[in-house]
């Protein structure tokens, strides 16, 4: 067998297997049969550059141009950048445009849920917000002061794991009285914000609005930035332009797939957000009446798509993730518990307890393993349609 051949095989026993399992990890998805055509489209072969160097992209620059129209609807924005080929590029982009070396930039604390990036090894000092872990969100009652003593230059609010809005109408108070600029990351709430179900960060203070688009907003892996203030777009274009700095060839068959996703979540985000969040409450609730320590019980769980397991050690977490994957139930190893894509595949609060009920069955052990994943493969065939499309 050709390695061609091997490769094709791997392909297709992934999609079947992947295909057999529920997905609660919460920083994944699945696209429309649309939006998916566009990713394999003839796109994916072809160029396009800030100075039309290339000819024969007449409908490559109108994707990018309509997909925009769309990002900026769709967000109420004055301007978007499809661009950015992840979340993290989008952020670096921001980091890049609005800093310089050694100025300060406040973010959460990776250990409070903030997002992995190392603000020092970009030259940039980190300060970080003070946390209230009662209520798994920002302490804004110490914030103040960090503000208005530090003064960073840039604060980016959001987190990998949230589970609550964040205070961005407070901390763009707080920043405006020391110039800062406020960017609300919402890598992991983009589909909820779209949907009207979590906050709305722009009318509440933060200038941008940026993150991955392949979380709750359901489309391929890439990064998109939108905003308020059209003087920032100079900033961007920097970062964005020519010569050529973070992006080069901005991959038009993902900005296809983002257009589609986008005129999805036009039409159906908002029932679609609604039902996630109706979903992660439930899951919760159903969990924590079998014994599952799920943290925020008094406070609702969450307000998003994500739920926390309250594990007491990081190896009770690999522990717990592996004894799961055992079953074709997939979490991380943070078990963070993420409704988005059983919700994406037309599963509601009934289907939440049929899962709270199999992941507590394999956590108690009171069946065998493979007679839960049976029931794991006999469930998710039942949901095999993308739905909200």
């Amino acid at each position: 067998m050709s390695n061609l051949l091997k490769i094709f095989d791997i392909v297709k026993k992934h999609d079947e297997y992947r295909g057999k399992t529920i997905n609660l990890i919460p920083s994944e998805n699945v696209m429309s049969e649309k939006a998916r055509y566009a990713m394999s489209s003839d796109f994916g072969h072809r160029y396009i550059n800030p100075v039309r160097f290339y000819r024969g992209t007449k409908y490559s620059e109108l994707i990018i141009e309509e997909t925009k129209k769309l990002a900026t609807k769709l967000y109420d924005a004055k301007y978007a950048f499809v661009e950015p080929q992840s979340g993290t590029l989008a952020v670096l982009a921001a980091i890049f445009a609005f800093t310089d070396v050694g100025d300060k930039v406040m973010i959460t604390s990776q250990e409070n849920g903030g997002f992995p990036i190392d603000i020092q090894k970009l030259k940039r000092k980190p300060v970080y917000f003070p946390f209230d872990e009662s209520k798994w969100n920002i302490d804004i009652s110490k914030t103040e002061h960090v503000i208005k003593t530090e003064k960073p230059k840039l604060i980016f609010l959001g987190a990998s794991t949230i589970l609550f809005p964040h205070p961005v109408k407070e901390v763009s108070e707080f920043a405006e009285s020391v110039g800062s600029k406020v960017i609300f990351d919402g890598s992991h709430v983009l589909g909820l914000i779209a949907g009207k179900q979590f906050q709305d960060p722009l009318r509440e203070g933060a200038e941008i609005l940026l993150g991955s688009t392949h979380k709750t907003l359901a489309g391929p892996q890439g990064g998109i930035i939108v905003g308020t203030n059209e003087e920032d777009i100079e900033k961007f274009d920097f970062v964005f332009g020519y010569p050529l700095f973070l992006v080069d060839n901005p991959h038009l068959n993902r900005i296809a797939a983002l257009g589609i996703t986008l005129e999805e979540y036009l039409k159906y985000g908002e029932e679609y957000a609604k039902q996630v969040v109706r979903n992660s409450k439930w899951l919760g609730k159903t969990l924590v009446e079998q014994g599952i320590p799920i943290g925020f019980e008094s406070i609702g769980f969450t307000e998003s798509h994500q739920l926390l397991w309250q594990v007491k050690s990081s190896e009770e977490g690999i522990k717990i993730a592996d004894t799961l994957e055992l079953a074709n139930i997939i979490v991380d190893e943070e078990i963070r518990v993420g409704t988005q894509e059983v919700t994406r595949r037309g599963m509601k609060e009934k289907e939440m307890e049929e899962i709270g009920n199999l992941v507590c069955a394999v956590i108690t052990t009171k069946e065998p393993i493979n007679k839960i994943k049976e029931d794991v493969v006999s469930m998710v065939e039942r949901f095999s349609k993308v739905r909200y499309a």
